[in-house]
């Protein structure tokens, strides 16, 4: 079945890459569009109920602080929009958009360091990881292509073939957003799917035989999709103060479900921010 995804997938990201060159042939972003400079900062304080994946992870509530930057300076930018972000943050460069398409080349971290003491994690979710080699983290340059259904639903996809860590395979990955509001509530969903080849999710979720021990079996992980679903509202308190909240279900690649890193197959996580409008 994922097979059929996947071929799915890359049709549809190569069919939207391939018709920029139709896009561009009938319209061209205008000067004010491509001097369309500026972002914001916001800081962002979460108080988080997590449910992680990661074998012998305990349940619990974790604060977060966190600085987002959005700026883009003639077609560079950085991304990073939290709850109204359709993927990971990252930087990149916006070499065309209209009203309906954009296409930039991107670049950010597609799997975070796991297991050493860099590792990025909520809490002590990854202290069940103990005896396992660190996993470097993945960073990849793709190329990003987002269409515009109207003001309210979004498509993006992504294709990853570029990674700093060689022979990693592909990345493909595809968002669906949609918002709406009631009253002065903005609401939005988050569909996505993501997959990755088995040197990918090997690497991050096999366990080789220097490796093995009493508590950890040896392991090899396929390709595989990570599907997710997120539900969340922002409700802006004054100008410069606006209330986030979220729910967010992930659920893992069949080809990890039997690693032994691995407890759970749906990681779910509940977060309400405060967050702060610095510019």
């Amino acid at each position: 079945m994922h097979k059929f995804f996947v071929f799915w997938l890359a049709t549809l990201t190569l069919m939207t890459s391939l018709g920029l060159g139709c896009v561009m042939a009938d319209e061209q972003p205008s000067q004010e569009e491509q001097n369309n400079n500026g972002g914001f900062m916001e800081l962002s304080s979460t108080l988080a109920a997590f449910q992680s994946r990661f074998v012998d992870a305990p349940q619990h509530i974790g604060a977060l602080l966190n600085l987002r930057l959005n700026y883009q300076w003639n077609g560079f930018f950085i991304e990073d929009k939290g709850l109204q972000g359709l993927g990971l943050p990252g930087l990149g460069y916006n070499f065309y958009h209209d009203q309906t398409w954009s296409f930039d080349v991107y670049f950010n971290e597609i799997y975070a360091e796991m297991a050493s003491d860099d590792a990025y994690s909520l809490g002590n979710e990854q202290d069940g990881l103990k005896g396992i080699n660190p996993r470097r983290a993945d960073h990849r340059v793709g190329l990003r292509s987002t269409y515009y259904f109207d003001d309210t639903s979004v498509l993006r996809m992504l294709i990853a073939p570029l990674s700093a860590r060689r022979g990693q395979g592909m990345h493909l990955a595809a968002w669906y957003g949609k918002t709406w509001q009631r009253q002065n509530i903005n609401f939005h969903t988050i569909f996505s799917a993501q997959y990755d080849g088995s040197k990918t999710l090997d690497y991050y979720y096999g366990v080789d035989d220097s490796e093995v021990s009493d508590k950890f079996t040896a392991y090899h992980a396929g390709s595989g999709i990570t599907l997710s679903a997120e539900l969340g509202l922002t409700y802006a308190l004054t100008k410069d103060w606006v209330l986030e909240s979220s729910v967010k279900l992930i659920r893992l690649p069949n080809s990890i479900y039997h690693s032994p890193l691995i407890d759970p197959r749906v990681e779910a996580i509940a977060q309400i921010s405060l967050v702060y409008v610095l510019f």
